[in-house]
């Protein structure tokens, strides 16, 4: 392949790639949005939208380190270089929210909920791909301080005697939250 062909198709594998980046983190954006509003005003995250957010979400943010692997120089790059460390950062870290968010599920059902954990790979996913470990560090532990602010911040407004659920403090909102803060410090 001559010089200015193989400029060519990297060019294309690179604009490919960011196009790829930047529609996964704009519908990352569109869905932290819509389900940030549906469990504040549901408490409650419906499996259909949570399955068509990771479905629709995570396969561009794949392929966008995919295609930038092959860019940086084939299968030898996704192995080895920063391309590879970009693929496995989205998938290890959308697996560890998976697991850790679904062992605090198993160990304290009433403290997160089902919804919750259906949500964390898609959070791990998204802060794995723009930060790696770091990023998921900085967002699990911003999650839990947004959900701790938001609780000392709601309960002077709390009934006596009002149901412990109407009170519980929608955790979807606080993990977007602190994904986007640590995304947008990363």
């Amino acid at each position: 392949m001559s010089g200015t062909a193989t400029y060519s198709v990297l060019a294309s594998a690179s604009v490919v790639a960011s196009a790829s980046a930047i529609a996964g983190l704009a519908l990352f954006a569109a869905w932290s949005t819509l389900l940030s509003v549906i469990d504040i005003r549901e408490r409650r995250l419906p499996n259909r939208l949570l399955v068509l957010a990771s479905g629709t979400t995570i396969p561009l943010l794949l392929a966008s380190a995919v295609v930038h692997g092959f860019h940086r120089g084939g299968l030898s790059a996704i192995a080895s270089d920063a391309a590879g460390r970009l693929i496995w950062d989205t998938v290890l870290v959308a697996a560890a929210f998976g697991a850790v968010f679904a062992a605090l599920w198993r160990w304290s059902p009433q403290g997160i909920g089902g919804g919750d954990v259906k949500l964390s790979p898609l959070v791990g996913a998204a802060v794995g791909f723009t930060g790696g470990w770091t990023a998921a560090t900085l967002t699990v532990v911003g999650a839990f301080a947004a959900a701790a602010i938001w609780s000392i911040v709601r309960r002077p407004r709390r009934r006596p005697g009002a149901l412990e659920k109407a009170s519980a403090v929608p955790f979807a909102p606080c993990l977007f939250v602190s994904a986007w803060a640590t995304i947008a410090c990363i």
